[in-house]
């Protein structure tokens, strides 16, 4: 009996113990994106009066993106949290097929609700998979006019306002590397608004 009373104290010392053990709660982290994808609204452009046609963008341009986010985790393997992102947009500005006009240039505000599942760890590896659902703010561009001989003379007085369109993410694949207790160094492969690639650092806690 005695025996049986010093295993059930042991099992129960061994449970508390391992309720106490440190496991990751936080996440936050810091990330550059590479080749963004989405669908971004059109400036709304003037009608030339001149040749009644609409002026028109060509030769869109995007950058990466600058990633920063934070993640709760409610289990080991499961997080959610939001996630910021910014980047900018570049498109020419034509009329037909004439050369470029002008540039105009957005800056993108992009916020995203985010979960995270960690589906296998081998040793200091963590694989996991994420995904994201949120929302991107453009703000209202900055047109530049072109150095042409004759400038343009509907284009300065062109008003464009701020818009906002849907922002996704969709990670399959992102690997940690948790080279100390609290610091991890990560990639991620997937598509969506804050890149098709992802590489960056994070602390946990």
């Amino acid at each position: 009996m005695r025996r049986y009373y010093f295993l059930s104290l042991f099992f129960l010392l061994a449970v508390c113990l391992h309720a106490q053990e440190k496991t990751t709660t936080h996440e936050f982290f810091v990330s550059y994106g590479f080749a963004p994808v989405t669908s971004i609204p059109e400036p709304d452009l003037p009608i030339n009066s001149d040749v009644n046609s609409k002026y028109t963008t060509s030769n869109e341009k995007i950058s990466g993106t600058i990633n920063i986010g934070y993640l709760f985790h409610l289990s080991d393997p499961f997080a959610i949290g939001v996630t910021y992102s910014y980047s900018t947009i570049k498109r020419d500005v034509v009329l037909g097929s004439s050369p470029v006009l002008a540039e105009i240039e957005n800056k993108c505000h992009t916020i995203m609700l985010t979960g995270k599942y960690e589906w296998l760890h081998l040793k200091k590896f963590s694989f996991y998979s994420r995904v994201g659902i949120g929302f991107m703010l453009l703000k209202k561009g900055d047109m530049t006019l072109a150095d042409l001989p004759y400038p343009d003379r509907y284009l300065p007085s062109a008003t464009m306002e701020n818009d906002r369109c849907v922002a996704w993410q969709v990670m399959p694949l992102g690997v940690e590397w948790n080279f100390t207790k609290s610091l991890a160094l990560f990639a991620e492969g997937g598509v969506g608004s804050a890149g098709c690639g992802m590489a960056g650092v994070k602390v946990k806690f």
